[in-house]
């Protein structure tokens, strides 16, 4: 009887990535998990064209951080903001993307700490 007990507390591997990943239970990876998703999926969601001048460099707190290949890409980009917000919210999540910022040089992005990311995984093995 001890042994069915102490079985019922384990979850099966399966069980535990899903939670990992999980938007809805929100898993301390699901942010990350679907910002590799939108980084994989870039050409889909703005075209081939599109894609070809512009690739996401950084996310962080609902902000998409764009690189553009050149200032006239820039300008376009910025007509094409809302457009392009609104089907990365329909296609991943509502409200994943709060606001687009664009950029020319890759390293000129936001950085951000990984303790936030260390310490919801260690809430979430414990």
């Amino acid at each position: 009887m001890r042994d069915n007990d102490i079985k019922s507390k384990f979850k099966s591997s399966a069980e535990v990535l899903k939670s990992l990943f999980e938007e809805k239970a929100g898993g301390p990876v699901s942010e990350q998990f679907l910002r590799w998703k939108l980084w994989l999926s870039w050409t889909d969601v703005v075209g081939p064209t599109t894609a070809e001048y512009t690739e996401p460099v950084a996310y962080r707190n609902g902000v998409l951080w764009l690189w553009v290949k050149n200032s006239t890409w820039m300008q376009q980009m910025t007509f094409m903001s809302e457009t392009i917000k609104n089907t990365v919210n329909q296609k991943f999540k509502k409200n994943f993307v709060t606001e687009i910022r664009y950029t020319l040089d890759r390293k000129n992005i936001p950085y951000k700490s990984d303790e936030g990311f260390k310490k919801d995984v260690k809430k979430f093995v414990k």
